[in-house]
This record gives C-alpha cells, sequence and structure tokens, in this order.
C-alpha cells in the first residue's frame, strides 16, 4: 500500500497542475514550481544535533527569514561547505573531523528550508544568494560542495566572483537544469503545456529558461582550481554531469569515485579531497 501511495501522490500532483493549467497558465506553472521547490524538511534528529552542538551557531537575517551558520574554529584555511537537497549541516561530519584534525576554519550553513534555517522553498538560484552572504562574511578559501550546493555555488561564483576563494570541490554535481525538470515531468506525468509554461515562468522569475541553466557554462567562468568527483553508480545524478562541467571549467580536475553512490560519504573520496586541499 505504501509503496503505491508513493507512485500515486506524485502523479495526481501532475493531474492537478495539468487541470489548473487549463483555466490557468500562469497558475498552474506557478504551483508546478512551488511544489519543485518544496523539499521535505526532516527533523534535525538527536545524534544530529550532538554533533552540530560542538560548534558555535549564528543565525543570519536573510530575505524571508533567518539561516543557520555553524562555525568550528581552526587556525588554519577557512573552508565552507554547502550541502545539497534535502540534507543539513550535518552530513559533512564525516569531513569535518578529518579538517579539524588538520586545524581548518571550517563554517556550514542550512540552505533555505533545510535543517534549523527558516524558509518552506527551495531553488539553486535563492541558495545561491545565501552562500553569496556567508563568503562575504567569512571570506572562505576554500568550498567543498555536493549536489545541488554544487550547482548553487558555481552559479554565484560565476556572476559575483570572490578572490579570496583559491580552491573549489565539487561532489556529485548536477550540471543541465532541463535534465531534473525532465525527470520532475516524467515523476508528476503533467503535460507539456505545463513544461513550457513553466519554462516561460523560470525565464521571467529567474532569467533563465530551463535549458539555459546549466553548471557547465557557469564554470566556463571560473578559473579557480578545482577537483570534480562523481560516482558511475550514483543513481540521481548522471556520471556523465562530471565529465560536461570539466570539459568548460579551465581548472578543473577529475576524480571517479569507485565508491559512495549519489552521497559520496566513504573514506576515498574523504582522501582523494584532502589531498586536493592539501596540495601547494
Amino acid at each position: 500500500m505504501k509503496k503505491l501511495l508513493e507512485k500515486a501522490i506524485p502523479k495526481l500532483y501532475g493531474f492537478y497542475f495539468n487541470f489548473i493549467h487549463l483555466f490557468s497558465k500562469e497558475k498552474g506553472a506557478r504551483i508546478a514550481l512551488d511544489v519543485f521547490s518544496i523539499p521535505r524538511r526532516s527533523k534535525v534528529l538527536e545524534h544530529q544535533k550532538e554533533f552540530l552542538s560542538t560548534a558555535r551557531t549564528q543565525q543570519i537575517a536573510f530575505e524571508d527569514g533567518l539561516f543557520m551558520l555553524y562555525h568550528w574554529k581552526g587556525s588554519g584555511p577557512t573552508v565552507l561547505l554547502n550541502h545539497g537537497w534535502e540534507s543539513n549541516s550535518f552530513r559533512w561530519k564525516y569531513l569535518i573531523e578529518p579538517l579539524q584534525k588538520l586545524d581548518y576554519n571550517i563554517i556550514c550553513i542550512d540552505a533555505p528550508a533545510h535543517g534549523n534555517s527558516d524558509g518552506t522553498l527551495f531553488t539553486a538560484v535563492k541558495y545561491s544568494r545565501i552562500i553569496k552572504a556567508t563568503i562575504d562574511l567569512y571570506q572562505p578559501e576554500i568550498i567543498v560542495a555536493h549536489s545541488v550546493g554544487a550547482m548553487a555555488t558555481i552559479f554565484q561564483e560565476s556572476s559575483n566572483r570572490h578572490d579570496c576563494i583559491k580552491k573549489i570541490v565539487l561532489l556529485g554535481s548536477p550540471n543541465k537544469l532541463e535534465v531534473i525538470m525532465q525527470g520532475y515531468q516524467s515523476l508528476t506525468g503533467f503535460n507539456n503545456s505545463v513544461y513550457n509554461s513553466l519554462n516561460k515562468l523560470l525565464k521571467t522569475k529567474f532569467g533563465f529558461h530551463i535549458e539555459e541553466f546549466n553548471t557547465a557554462d557557469f564554470a566556463k567562468k571560473i578559473d579557480t582550481p578545482a577537483l570534480i568527483v562523481h560516482n558511475p553508480n550514483d543513481i540521481i545524478v548522471p556520471y556523465e554531469a562530471m565529465e560536461e562541467i570539466a570539459a568548460k571549467m579551465p581548472q578543473a580536475t577529475t576524480y571517479t569515485s569507485q565508491t559512495g553512490g549519489h552521497s559520496l560519504y566513504t573514506q576515498e573520496v574523504i582522501d582523494e579531497v584532502i589531498t586536493f586541499l592539501e596540495e601547494s
């Protein structure tokens, strides 16, 4: 029964988008975008709270609320960690601990509508503005970002370059928004008329059509040394996204991880990231 509901609910959403679109193209597209932009907000679990409580916390006012920032102080370079969709700063525990041993100064943020940050809606563009505010405040030398956090980071740096950033690590980064949106359409079953209206709405709202929002196109403007890591068994983001981004990013190197799937939590990945960060 649970599996049937999991399959049926997205299709009901698609039916609803199609129905509303018959009467108002703008409203149908707006509702489709809102549903797409609402992450499933899970509670920060007790064991996650315990680890996060070891950091100094700071709530920063931004747009429609406050976003949460965590700071593990160190005397070394400042590194900013940006998580992905339906995650929070705890996901970096596996990397924070080895970075602490090397005395890095570590900053993490919870994205809008994630973890302990306010909000109900999330987009990569909105996230990029919070990333910019954090970079402006803490001037990190390094950014490590996962999944849509990587996409948001590259979008931000392509339009608001920060000279303080000397290295970037992208883990499991998506490239084409079009691939994501087509997946959304397939999951829910909304028709091409809704898709076209949604495309027009994104152009009006963000200045990009769906097919124009590509991490690789933004990355070509960034000449910061970068490490891009992906796993061929990633079932969330296609492996070829790594090669597409690297092909256009002037100083990018790639690493194919044999472990970690999309999350890339493994010791293999930790070792590769640390090696990259420690290289002069």
